[in-house]
């Protein structure tokens, strides 16, 4: 368990073939933080949503970073950044409106991603900073 304040960043290729240790390097801090399982489960899938949009659409199939921030306050929030140099995208953007009545797999793929992370997170933040994109993802502590 930490005391206080935790900050951490690591860099990764931006490779689905990455996606697992990205993840796992993120779940083993949150596992410090004393979320319940579930908490770190949702915390996990909001944050795999945001790092397939990136190794999928920034860099087009070039070769990429993808540099992930966690940041924990006790007692306070969870945030994690995920930081690319590719192509600009807000995916905050991007994002729609869903007809309840519609089964989903009639629905148009795309967007669905944002709105998924924004149920399961306190707040999802999109800059564009020193050309690069940030999504910052981040639940509240109980």
């Amino acid at each position: 368990m930490y005391d206080g304040i935790m900050e951490e960043q690591k860099s990764f290729s931006a490779h689905l073939s990455e996606l697992y240790a990205m993840l796992g390097w993120v779940c083993e801090r949150l596992g410090q933080t004393g979320l319940s399982d579930i908490e770190v489960r949702r915390i996990e899938i909001a944050l795999e949503e945001g790092l397939v949009n990136v190794i999928s659409y920034a860099y087009q199939g070039e070769e990429g970073k993808i540099a992930l921030s966690i940041r924990c306050e006790k007692g306070k929030y969870v945030e994690i950044t995920i930081e690319d140099s590719g192509l600009p995208f807000n995916p905050l953007k991007h994002k729609r409106k869903i007809d309840p009545f519609v089964p989903v797999e009639d629905l148009e793929e795309g967007g669905l991603g944002i709105l998924f992370m924004q149920k399961l997170m306190d707040k999802v933040e999109y800059q564009r900073f020193k050309k690069k994109n940030q999504l910052t993802i981040r639940k509240n502590l109980p």
